[in-house]
């Protein structure tokens, strides 16, 4: 099963439709009833109380988990966007969240991944830890999914409003729907996740990019990211041709990373990762490589204001 509203919503991007109001180009608008787009009542929220919500991701020689970030969090789970990749051997790959909600975490899904769970019990985790750390919420989520009740979003952004101390790192593919909760807090960055879906075109993910260039140019946040994992087309042209008309970029921290099946990893083209860079250093975008992808030299680089908070911490350290 996969999402009908956000396979539609995407499906429109890709074919030129409008990325604020849904309305698809006017050869199929005729075709497309509103109706089609409502939630359908058995994706209603699920109140489910699992074990954990909140890991620490280890890092390694040889367990590198999230590397770009300290924690995982989940106050809401599952996701209905239906990821798809077709991989250059004719594979398809499919989320790695799906595969593991799926497998081994199957028993935190019993609904299956297709289905938003809302645990608010998880809220207060990032309270409790007192160290200052770098949260990616919404591991096994979409924080910002067309299906996800704003009160639940409210009630996450209250919190991590509340625990200043630490950086929370959001990521979504609806991105349509970011701007409607501007300002967000100083401690909180935005990303948004290079478009994929139900193994589009490479025109088509152009088309879905420049539509999320242009919502990510009104959010307002202290960070707003774009994460290219995988690099699957070549987004550094419309990067590029973005920012020459608009002056500059919306983001401020760009990672990037090759496209997994299993345990086969395929590389993006040699000329996409080139053309990336060039456009990020004119900007001067700091970009993180992913463990994933094989380009020399590395780059594990973050924002200047995450710098300038660890040197920060660094300071207070040496003066205790």
């Amino acid at each position: 099963m996969f999402d009908e509203y956000s396979a539609e919503w995407l499906r429109n991007l890709a074919d030129g439709g409008c990325a604020v109001c849904q309305r698809p180009p006017k050869s199929r608008h005729r075709q497309m009833q509103l109706s089609r787009l409502a939630v359908p009542e058995h994706l209603s929220y699920h109140l489910f109380k699992s074990e954990a919500t909140m890991n620490k991701q280890r890092k390694g020689p040889n367990r590198r988990g999230i590397e770009w970030t300290d924690y995982t969090w989940n106050p809401t789970g599952g996701c209905l966007h239906g990821c798809t990749w077709k991989m250059p051997d004719g594979s398809v790959a499919v989320c790695y969240a799906k595969k593991i909600a799926e497998g081994l975490a199957h028993h935190a899904y019993p609904q299956g991944f297709e289905y938003h769970y809302w645990r608010p019990h998880a809220l207060s985790e990032p309270l409790k830890l007192k160290e200052s750390a770098k949260i990616f919420v919404g591991s096994m989520a979409d924080l910002f999914g067309h299906w996800v009740p704003e009160e639940h979003i409210r009630q996450v952004l209250d919190v991590m409003r509340q625990a200043h101390w630490h950086t929370f790192q959001t990521l979504s593919k609806y991105p349509v729907r970011l701007p409607s909760f501007n300002p967000y807090p100083s401690n909180v960055w935005v990303g948004v996740s290079l478009p994929a879906g139900h193994q589009m075109s490479a025109d088509g993910g152009a088309r879905a990019l420049r539509a999320y260039l242009g919502q990510m140019d009104v959010v307002r946040a202290s960070v707003r990211f774009l994460s290219a994992e995988p690099l699957w087309f070549d987004a550094g042209h419309v990067l590029e041709t973005w920012a020459e008309k608009n002056g500059g970029l919306p983001f401020e921290w760009v990672i990037l990373g090759a496209a997994t099946n299993g345990p086969k990893t395929y590389q993006p083209r040699a000329e996409w990762i080139e053309r990336m860079l060039a456009v990020l250093d004119d900007y001067s975008v700091p970009v993180f490589f992913k463990g994933n992808l094989h380009w020399m030299p590395r780059r594990e680089h973050f924002p200047a204001s995450h710098n300038e908070l660890a040197e920060c911490d660094q300071r207070l350290v040496i003066q205790r």
